[in-house]
């Protein structure tokens, strides 16, 4: 081998643990001097664990929810705890000071870890985007998710859930009975079914392009797609080196576990897909366009995927063409809706079936609401407005998302010096009275969605309880005050990052509901306290003593018998 070869391959292999050993020596110094210079250094919190891994590890092991209740129970509605390498994270369980985060998008980003880490997973599209970027990229999709545009995509949401119960029926068919008479029943795994109906769903309202994964065998463009999705998302083994990645900078440049290595086949796959896409729908509007149909946004009934509007969007006169997204902006949009749009939903309506099963006189009152309605079998139309006029079923929908919200926690950081105003003051570690936080460019927070969701002194004694009810009455007066874009939750956050697809997410789950509950009784497999919610982009049931299975719920299912 030629010297000069060897000199430069030596020089990097001696580079590469020095670049680490220089990293992990900064990091320790600012582990060392940084509680010194930060003013949340006042603040009250649990002590740390861990030299490295602060109360991070305390709150990855266990249920964070029930952590941080414990913790603010002790500490407060504002407290600090200790992070990787030394950092602070100040939990704010305050609406004041959460609709300060929330109101300043542009003060507060997500911390780059976390930005690394969702671009990993989504691409680096609308949900990693910050500042301006962010900004025009909301405001070219935003046309696509308008309530006429919802109405026009229902059918798609109920032809998919129709389709769903229609192969549950048949699997049901089939099913073994101890007697001719005997009802038959089924175990089954609903997050599979969920998360192919999902998936159903948001290629025909996304893309305009059904892959049917329902009906799909192996190989084919739908399982293929599932099957890439499922990499992502499956939560078998804690994502170690993809968490470190978003620490360590230095670990970005290797692919050394097979998670990582699955990951990059699961993103080339949805990347492929997403390309021909994108080139599917540019043609169809450039042919719009080319006969006449313009691009000013007046859609026509045609226009019924996001794509299409969110491409029409793009190319409308009243866009700046600076502000206007390239192919590879849009192309990052595809993953996004892809698992956003299908995830999401699929999670949720399981939560949803999980709660029903734990109540069975709630589930029964919800489908005799719904059959009442829609009765099976007759021609009455099902429209948005008619669903979202169903009082029980909005109730339950909106108890499922404030008790099970998709994502427990948000953090940010902060882009410069400032200053958050509270609602109620707070006692510092030094016994001082305070009615702000002082807050020094770099300072992060953590926004505790789960635990406003279910905070006794908001939501009343009941809190901790699933009970669609207390939406049928008035709400206790605190809940006024909390900073959320729907329902006065923050399970879709608030303000210019509120979640974009919210009244898309709530529909599709009106319309499986409707379908599932009309057609199946459901029964929990397993017991109540085996199901557990495991975090990888969103909160998944899994059975306790089958992680390794990854996401599951397992459920009895028995038909309803009908007399049209």
């Amino acid at each position: 081998m030629d010297t000069k070869v060897s000199s430069s391959i030596l020089r990097i292999v001696l580079a590469v643990p020095a670049a680490a050993l220089l990293y992990l020596s900064y990091r320790a110094a600012v582990y060392l001097i940084k509680p010194y210079l930060s003013p949340l250094r006042k603040l009250k919190g649990p002590k740390s664990d861990s030299i490295l891994f602060g109360n991070m590890i305390d709150l990855a092991r266990g249920d964070a929810y029930v952590r941080l209740r414990e913790w603010r129970a002790e500490y407060g509605n504002v407290f600090v705890l200790h992070a990787l390498f030394g950092d602070w994270r100040c939990v704010i369980a305050d609406n004041k000071g959460i609709a300060h985060l929330l109101a300043n998008h542009m003060s507060y980003y997500k911390p780059e870890f976390a930005r690394f880490q969702l671009s990993y997973l989504l691409g680096h599209g609308l949900v990693s985007a910050e500042g301006l970027e962010h900004r025009h990229q909301r405001r070219i999709m935003t046309p696509a998710f308008s309530a006429s545009h919802l109405r026009n995509i229902l059918p798609t949401f109920l032809d998919k859930s129709a389709a769903l119960s229609e192969m549950l029926r048949k699997h049901l068919e089939k099913a073994p009975t101890t007697s001719p008479d005997a009802v038959p029943s089924l175990r089954v795994d609903m997050i599979t079914y969920l998360s192919k109906a999902t998936i159903d769903i948001i290629s025909v309202a996304g893309f305009n392009y059904d892959f049917d994964t329902l009906h799909q065998k192996p190989g084919e463009p739908g399982t293929e797609l599932a099957g890439a999705l499922h990499r992502f998302l499956s939560p078998e083994k804690f994502p170690v080196f993809l968490f470190l990645k978003g620490f360590i900078p230095l670990f970005r440049l290797w692919e050394w576990d097979a998670q990582a290595r699955e990951a990059r086949k699961a993103r080339v796959t949805i990347r492929r897909i997403g390309k021909g896409l994108i080139e599917d729908g540019l043609k169809r509007v450039n042919e719009e366009k080319a006969s006449g149909g313009g691009t000013d946004l007046k859609h026509t009934v045609h226009d019924k995927d996001l794509l299409s509007l969110m491409i029409k969007s793009n190319m409308s006169t009243t866009v700046p063409p600076e502000q206007r997204l390239s192919i590879e902006q849009m192309m990052n949009q595809i993953p996004t809706f892809l698992i956003a749009g299908h995830e999401t939903t699929a999670n949720s309506t399981a939560w949803c079936l999980y709660a029903l099963c734990n109540n069975p006189t709630i589930q029964t009152r919800l489908r005799e609401e719904l059959l009442q309605a829609f009765p099976v079998g007759d021609s009455t139309e099902v429209t948005a407005d008619a669903l979202n006029a169903l009082p029980y079923l909005e109730a339950v929908v909106r108890e499922t998302l404030r008790f099970h919200p998709p994502v427990e926690l948000s953090a940010r950081v902060a882009e410069g010096d400032d200053v958050i105003p509270l609602e109620k003051p707070f006692v510092d570690k030094y016994g001082k009275l305070r009615e702000c936080i002082e807050v020094k460019k770099g300072d992060a927070f953590i926004i505790p969605i789960m635990l406003m969701n279910r905070a006794k002194d908001i939501w009343g004694e009941d809190a901790d309880e699933y009970n669609p009810d207390r939406w049928l009455n008035e709400l206790p007066g605190k809940t006024a005050g909390i900073p959320g874009v729907w329902a006065n939750l923050l399970t879709f956050l608030g303000g210019q990052r509120s979640c974009i697809g919210f009244k898309f997410a709530i529909l599709e789950m009106k319309a499986l509901l409707l379908h599932l509950l009309r057609n199946f009784e459901f029964q929990l497999a397993v017991k109540p306290e085996d199901i557990a919610g495991m975090e990888m982009i969103v909160t998944r049931p899994v059975v306790k003593h089958e992680k390794n299975k990854g996401a599951q719920l397992p459920v009895v299912i028995r038909p309803i018998v009908h007399n049209l």
